[in-house]
């Protein structure tokens, strides 16, 4: 199960990641609009976007390796961050709209809850919260394996 989840978690991540990036670009060669400072928030969401996206293809393989009780590849702590940086941006990106959506309502609310903000939403806390479930059960993994390595060096007692 934890491989199909890494998997779609990547589908989700890409149009998450390269939207707010894509969309800077945009309005910047086709509007011909001068770059301005705000414009750096949507670049950074692209950039956290690109790090889960890579933290999220380096442990893909890491669900399959725990069940076979074998060695885990590390992954920078960059990456870890970045994956947790990019849920959290979008966990509050939907609070943000979710404000702006009470703070300024429309008749059409309701459609943008269940089209952008609830996705948005659920991307980011599926992303932080498996974040910290695998680097929970890799700290499992690491200490068994490190109890078996000790029971293998002293042996069996009644040798």
């Amino acid at each position: 199960m934890g491989h199909l989840q890494k998997i779609i978690l990547m589908v989700l991540i890409v149009p998450l990641a390269l939207f707010p990036g894509g969309l800077i670009s945009y309005i910047l060669m086709f509007e011909e609009l001068k770059f301005e400072t705000s414009m750096w928030i949507p670049i950074g969401m692209t950039a956290l976007g690109v790090g889960s996206f890579i933290f999220h293809f380096k442990t893909k393989n890491f669900y399959k390796l725990l069940k076979k009780k074998e060695g885990l590849p590390s992954v920078d702590r960059i990456f870890w961050i970045l994956d947790i940086g990019f849920g959290i941006v979008y966990i509050l990106l939907s609070f943000y709209f979710v404000y702006l959506m009470y703070a300024f309502p429309t008749k059409k609310s309701s459609l943008i809850l269940l089209i952008v903000i609830l996705p948005m939403f659920t991307a980011g806390a599926w992303t932080v919260f498996e974040a910290f479930y695998l680097n929970k059960l890799i700290s499992i993994h690491k200490y068994a394996h490190r109890h078996s390595e000790i029971e293998d060096i002293k042996g069996d007692a009644s040798e």
